[in-house]
């Protein structure tokens, strides 16, 4: 007989499938209902989803072993909840877009949301691809959606064909692993690749393949050339959401996916996601350089902090999980601080970095707190951000990955000094304009609370470590 009750260990998912049925459903077909508020629903909804995550324990496979929900899932769980709210509070102090569309967007983030969780529990390869669909569909439309940029529907056709690409060589490389296993099952999957198969053409082209998914999802090189158009043109809350959320939970997959290989397979995979990592990094940091657009660059310091979080994936051990984990909290409160302050100082749209010359003279709390963030993003101490790399670093070095410590090195240099031109262009250039405060002192508390937690993770980091300890294992 079929046991329904272990089900219910998903319940936050069904949570989130019901607000999307809300906002998409409900609202079009219940007459008065959109009258309700959309905002405050939702935040409530993701707020009662996060407490029954962290009610929950114990490890389950649900849906005939396609999907695991353990502390590692419940955690970033929780992760996602928090990210969202926050940007929906970003939505408020942007124009960019459609304030009568609220209800279908918080439908799309719904959907989103959903298919992020299914990706950081999934531990079957046929929920794997519907998960990353449903965080996929719901992006392409969500960068479309901005209002004040015509590129934006450009950019969206842009992300469509290259995660279609990318979907496609997943599918082909899956196709060879179950070719080669019989199986669909990350643990099955591991156990039918014995050592006679490792370091195979064959070997090599199915795991690399299968990976072009899960690396398009964090941006990962070569699967990157979506994101600084898509960053550039998305309504800017939508840009921050997309330079975190779906970029973890791509992370996550990985993570679940290549925990149950053997010992026999360690050295060829950690190579293969060495150089995916050691490229990422380069190309992320380097191409930054030349960037004049403030939320491209931002887009490409994304690319090369997706390099940075592999770095811990590649170790493929529970150190590495417990490193990632540490290090994306900080990267969250980095990332939404300094996109929060971009919404604030860009009130005409006008993202060229020369634009923001001299912003301190009109918003000097607002700037150091942006400077907190950026000088986090580039691991300069006594910032939470020179902690999380610490984290990244020493893992990889127990390991005796030094190229990717030299790759990750140099990269963090490179980083430095387009984060340092960004600062001096705000802090000691001629002021290019007044910057006319926004009627609420909101996004300045956002972005200052934000920078806060970064300069007492940099001095003070224990908390952050004990939770992060929570997902060393799957249990």
């Amino acid at each position: 007989m079929f046991n329904t009750l272990p089900h219910l260990a998903h319940l936050p998912a069904h949570l989130v499938l019901s607000l999307g049925l809300l906002f998409f459903f409900l609202g079009k077909t219940i007459p008065g209902i959109k009258k309700l508020p959309a905002t405050a629903i939702f935040i409530a909804m993701l707020a009662l989803a996060a407490a029954l995550e962290a009610s929950e324990t114990g490890s389950h496979d649900l849906f005939f072993g396609m999907v695991q929900t353990d502390s590692f899932s419940r955690l970033y769980n929780q992760l996602y909840f928090i990210v969202s709210a926050l940007v929906v509070v970003m939505l408020h102090f942007s124009d960019e877009m459609d304030r009568e569309n609220d209800w279908e967007n918080y439908g799309l983030l719904s959907c989103l949301i959903l298919g992020m969780m299914f990706m950081t529990s999934a531990s079957h390869l046929l929920m794997a691809v519907i998960a990353i669909e449903m965080v996929s569909i719901p992006s392409y439309l969500l960068v479309a959606l901005n209002r004040k940029n015509p590129a934006s529907k450009e950019a969206s056709m842009k992300y469509i064909l290259f995660g279609s690409f990318a979907t496609g060589v997943m599918l082909y490389g899956m196709s060879f692993l179950f070719g080669m296993t019989g199986s669909l099952t990350f643990a099955d999957i591991w156990n039918g690749l014995g050592s006679e198969s490792v370091g195979t053409p064959i070997y090599y082209l199915a795991i690399g393949f299968t990976l072009a998914g899960m690396s398009f999802k964090v941006a990962a090189v070569p699967f990157h050339f979506w994101c600084p158009d898509a960053y550039q043109a998305a309504p800017t809350p939508i840009t921050a959401f997309l330079s975190v959320a779906p970029k973890v939970a791509g992370l996550t997959l990985m993570m679940r996916f290549f925990a149950d290989h053997l010992p026999v397979q360690g050295d060829s995979l950690t190579q293969m996601l060495s150089i995916v990592a050691i490229v990422t990094m380069v190309v992320g940091s380097f191409a930054a350089l030349k960037q004049t657009d403030i939320k491209r660059l931002l887009a490409y310091s994304s690319i090369a902090h997706a390099g940075f979080l592999m770095m811990g994936v590649a170790v493929l051990n529970t150190d590495g999980r417990q490193a990632v984990f540490f290090y994306i909290p900080i990267y969250i409160l980095m990332n939404l601080g300094a996109f929060m302050a971009i919404i604030y100082l860009a009130q005409d749209h006008d993202y060229k970095i020369s634009a923001f010359n001299g912003a301190v003279k009109s918003n000097p709390l607002l700037v150091t707190a942006f400077a907190v963030c950026t000088l986090s993003l580039a691991g300069i101490p006594p910032f939470a951000g020179f902690v999380g790399k610490f984290y990244l670093f020493k893992v990889a070095m127990e390991k005796g990955l030094y190229p990717m410590i030299l790759a990750a090195g140099i990269s963090t240099v490179v980083s430095l000094y387009f984060y340092v031109s960004l600062l001096k262009v705000m802090i000691i250039d001629q002021e290019a304009r007044t910057f006319s405060p926004l009627g609420s002192k909101v996004p300045v508390v956002f972005v200052s609370l934000c920078a806060l937690p970064l300069v007492f993770l940099g001095l003070y980091w224990v908390p952050l470590v004990n939770w992060a300890d929570k997902v060393r294992l799957f249990q």
